[in-house]
């Protein structure tokens, strides 16, 4: 989308961003969903589709004209009554922000920067003042674009309310917290809303193990956005063409080369290999790593024996065996394979969300 918007800016085109900014209800997306809308009528993105985006659109035309930002508040409660299945029942406030060749270039360098980060996988924040009460010197719809802590592009001329953003974008990007914001002027009674629209960190998904069950898996968690690699030591299985949705697939002995991939906080490993004899050298490469997610499958009697082993023989500590899901997945009575990796990635999305679904390893 924001190679799209930059490239419709280049040529001089105006165009209107509409970023979902708080909702109340049920409703289609989430907040910081956000939606282009090109002069020519062409849409990137969504904010919900429906009678509640058609509203988002006419007003869009009125922004890319005036060049001046438009909240809409979209009622989502009326459209009950149409018997429309596909419709919610809740309320949605959109900011619609206008993106040019601004005379200070700060829209096509923040479509950069949106893109760098992207590609490098990093955290970031856009910030963009969506009210401005008793301000001299803030205005409806400046913004800065903030990574690694510091501005690298923006408008935002006050330097006390510059200095508040940073603190806030900050607890935002640890929470990975899209939000709306109120803040007041240190020494003023300038009154702002900001929206931090939050650019997470890429999660990685590293999968050991290219049996069966592992082709079901990489599609799900694609389809849930995490960078997914697949490791085995048969290159019949481990190979882009049993794999096309992986991003990565690497052969060789599997604890070896598990041990050679970086392994962030971010990252989450499923060993599914087709045995215990495969599972416990991987999991001894990854267990003191700093993984947000362990994954190990394999029956209680199985796994209980391996954990005596690595506790007693190799002196791992409990609370290090603690962190490992195993046997893995959620409590869904999974039989299938596509049934088993629902239950896995579902178990990842409860440790990344803080869910409280049961797990099979009694987490």
């Amino acid at each position: 989308m924001y190679h799209q918007a930059k490239q419709y800016i280049e040529e001089g085109e105006t165009l209107a961003v509409a970023t979902i900014i708080s909702t109340l209800g049920s409703t289609p997306r989430e907040v910081g969903a956000q939606m282009v809308i090109a002069a020519s009528g062409e849409i990137l993105g969504t904010v919900g589709g429906g009678c509640g985006e058609a509203d988002v659109r006419r007003e869009a035309v009125q922004v890319i004209r005036s060049r001046k930002p438009a909240t809409v508040k979209v009622e989502l409660m009326d459209d009950i009554e149409s018997n429309s299945p596909a419709v919610c029942g809740g309320i949605l406030n959109v900011f619609i922000d206008p993106w040019w060749k601004d005379p200070d270039a700060v829209c096509p360098r923040l479509a950069d920067e949106l893109l760098q980060a992207h590609s490098d996988g990093a955290a970031a924040v856009t910030v963009t003042v969506v009210r401005a009460e008793k301000c001299t010197d803030v205005a409806e719809g400046e913004k800065c674009f903030i990574r690694d802590g510091a501005v690298r592009v923006g408008n935002i001329r006050n330097k006390e309310l510059l200095q508040a953003i940073l603190q806030e974008a900050d607890t935002r990007a640890k929470r990975e917290d899209s939000r709306q914001v109120s803040l007041t002027v240190p020494g003023t009674e300038c009154k702002v809303d900001l929206f931090f629209h939050v650019l997470a960190v890429v999660r990685k998904a590293i999968i050991v193990g290219a049996g069966h069950l592992a082709v079901p898996l990489v599609k799900l968690a694609k389809i849930l956005g995490f960078h997914v690699t697949v490791i085995d030591d048969r290159v019949m299985y481990a190979n882009s063409q049993r794999f096309p949705d992986a991003d990565e697939v690497m052969v060789g002995d599997m604890a070896e080369t598990l041990g050679g991939v970086e392994i962030t906080p971010q990252t989450y490993i499923v060993l599914i290999t087709r045995g215990h004899q495969f599972d416990e050298p991987c999991l001894r490469k990854v267990i003191r790593s700093p993984a947000k997610y362990i994954g190990m499958i394999g029956s209680r009697r199985r796994i209980k024996a391996c954990f005596v082993r690595f506790r007693d023989e190799e002196g791992i500590p409990e609370e290090l065996l603690k962190r490992v899901y195993a046997p893995i997945g959620l409590d869904i009575k999974a039989e299938s394979p596509e049934e088993i990796a629902l239950a896995i990635v579902s178990e990842m999305v409860k440790v990344r969300r803080g869910g409280t679904a049961q797990s099979l390893a009694g987490h």
